[in-house]
């Protein structure tokens, strides 16, 4: 088998996500195709700047030479060769190549991924995560109906103390609750939250510092009971080395794909750590970070990204995206590859680039 093309798509279709700066977020789909017929699939979606359909693009111009009449199930030798280029620069484009081979390989086999990876489950709990309510009230009413929806667990975005409070005690010891602090705070203040949380009986904590702030981390992992993590993007051998967190959390999707996702699982398993992607996003994001979670054992949930409240405002491109079960789990897809399929409608409607 030989990839015979790389194709750029825009999509015209936008999810407005009042969380995130210049919060309107667009679509990318990447596809690798065969001379088999089989085609790898990925839709990027624009969390970061170099997620933006352009410079996707550009990224991928660059990129699809180097891919051109080679063989796509020789996954770790194109990581390999195209993530040192450039500077050992890694993107979101090089990502989605990383996906989109991995989706060729399942298609290939005619496996669901997460059983070509090894297979170590089919389901995961999920924890709902997404911008909360403004008041307290909303805050608490809110955890409350995603327990009643089948929620066992629920990641709670910067609240004041009090609200983590009001949400624990509307919720009772019936519901695992995770808070992200997103970047905001310094040690002192992150220390003192730390201890609330763990009064609170919170499951982890997440991101308090930036992520670049490694001796921040180190203090806080040795002060606090609470297990500590931030979303990491690079320095993963400094933080496993200074054991600097409890649980290792990346953004794998948007630097080294799934091949990365797995290096870096193996490598969390060998420290005795959890290790947690961050799979807020789109609904092929969310897939890629299924299908890696479902092969290995040390990974305790599923982030479900849901807006007001709903799932299914980042399933833009897709027939069907990821729901969780009655009880509260996500289940794998049953396709071959990472198991979604497209809504060519949405593509067709969109504009695709000339990568030539």
């Amino acid at each position: 088998m030989k990839i015979t093309d790389i194709k750029c798509h825009r999509l015209k279709e936008t999810t407005l996500l009042p969380a995130i700066p210049r919060n309107l977020i667009e679509y990318t789909l990447v596809r690798v195709l065969t001379d088999e017929g089989i085609e790898g699939d990925y839709i990027i979606w624009s969390e970061v700047p170099s997620s933006r359909p352009g410079a996707v693009a550009e990224a991928l111009r660059q990129m699809r030479p180097y891919l051109l009449g080679e063989d796509p199930l020789l996954i770790e030798h194109h990581w390999q060769r195209l993530g040192k280029m450039w500077y050992t620069e890694k993107g979101p484009a090089f990502a989605a190549i990383d996906c989109c081979l991995w989706d060729i390989a399942g298609k290939k086999a005619g496996l669901p991924l997460y059983k070509l990876l090894g297979g170590a489950r089919d389901k995961i709990l999920a924890y709902a995560s997404g911008e909360p309510p403004k008041s307290r009230e909303e805050k608490a009413e809110q955890a409350v109906e995603l327990r009643e929806r089948g929620y066992r667990a629920s990641k709670v975005h910067p609240f004041s103390m009090e609200d983590c409070r009001a949400v624990r005690k509307a919720v009772g010891d019936e519901m695992i609750l995770i808070h992200d602090a997103i970047f905001a705070l310094d040690v002192p203040e992150a220390l003192r939250v730390g201890r609330v949380l763990e009064e609170l009986r919170f499951h982890w904590y997440e991101a308090p510092l930036p992520a670049e702030d490694i001796d921040g981390y180190a203090y806080l992992t040795k002060k606090l009971d609470i297990p500590v993590t931030v979303e990491l993007r690079g320095n993963y051998r400094t933080y496993l080395e200074r054991r600097a967190v409890r649980i290792f959390r990346t953004i794998s999707d948007f630097t080294g794909g799934i091949t990365e996702m797995r290096k870096l699982a193996t490598l969390c398993g060998m420290y005795g750590l959890n290790f947690e992607p961050h799979s807020f996003g789109g609904a092929y994001t969310q897939a890629a970070n299924l299908h890696c979670m479902l092969s290995i054992t040390n990974c305790e949930f599923f982030e479900l990204p849901l807006v007001r409240g709903k799932e299914g405002a980042f399933d833009v491109g897709v027939q069907k995206g990821l729901r969780i079960d009655s009880e509260g789990y996500v289940h794998a897809p049953e396709g071959p590859g990472l198991g979604l399929m497209l809504d060519w409608d949405v593509v067709k409607a969109g504009e695709e680039y000339c990568l030539d």
